[in-house]
């Protein structure tokens, strides 16, 4: 896993590998004697060890990759999927996000809320985030149509180490919730770029969900949402709140003067 220093430090502190005084961006918050160990929301010293946090799952792929690569050498397939793939780990990173991991054409990635800890709230993070992928898609243009699947909710966070070997893992229902979205019925890109933001019924309140659509899929944003109603089942998972996001301006229409920050 990868990403802004900053994070990963947070990250340490919170699987408890190591004790931080302070949280590590200090420029973007409050002072940490504001923050009353006593009452409820914990101050980020009080976080040592504590494992579960609560942020943003996302998997972002290519549509009809394995279509569009039929028959390229292992060089070509790599030369097509790098501007994918760098732009939107760039983008990640530059967010406040980590990157997880690439499987062929996905990238995943976590964007921690570190709002309780006197932090950067992750629904204003995520709000940049869709801007930026939304223009990235723009700019390389129709060979590159892509979708993504974003939940919200809490993850378990372990660090994994054997001599040789170290890595992190993030495991959670909300997980499993955010790559399901991407199959959800209507997330399928209809202009190339698109997809679905969900959250667990059991886990988030709907006003964290409005919250969260809200700051995805806004009045001064590239992207609109549709909350699906009824009952949404996805295999494997609980309960979910669902919406699917889409482009407001066609790409036929967009240029660069267009983006939205």
């Amino acid at each position: 896993m990868t990403g802004a220093k900053h994070t990963l430090e947070w990250l340490e502190h919170r699987a408890g590998l190591r004790k931080l005084s302070d949280h590590p961006r200090r420029h973007l918050n409050r002072a940490l004697e504001l923050n009353d160990t006593d009452k409820k929301g914990a101050a980020f010293t009080a976080a040592y060890g504590n494992k579960e946090i609560k942020g943003f799952v996302g998997f972002v792929d290519l549509i009809g990759f394995s279509t569009k690569v039929a028959g390229l050498p292992p060089s070509g397939m790599s030369q097509y999927l790098n501007p994918f793939l760098l732009g939107v780990a760039e983008i990640a990173v530059k967010c406040g996000a980590l990157v997880d991991k690439t499987v062929g054409d996905e990238l995943m990635f976590v964007l921690p809320d570190t709002e309780e800890e006197g932090g950067v709230s992750g629904i204003l993070e995520i709000r940049y985030l869709v801007v930026l992928l939304h223009n990235l898609q723009r700019e390389l243009g129709p060979h590159y149509p892509f979708r993504f699947g974003i939940s919200y909710g809490f993850q378990f966070v372990d660090h994994v180490e054997v001599k040789g070997y170290s890595e992190w893992t993030v495991v959670g229902e909300s997980v499993n919730l955010a790559k399901r979205l991407q199959t959800l019925p209507g997330a399928e890109p209809n202009d190339n770029f698109g997809g679905a933001f969900g959250v667990l019924v059991h886990e988030t309140s709907e006003q964290t969900f409005q919250a969260c659509l809200g700051h995805m899929a806004g009045e001064f944003l590239p992207m609109k949402g549709q909350v699906v109603e009824g009952e949404v089942k996805l295999k494997g998972i609980s309960s979910p709140r669902c919406a699917i996001l889409s482009p407001k301006v066609p790409s036929s229409k967009w240029h660069p003067g267009m983006q939205f920050d």
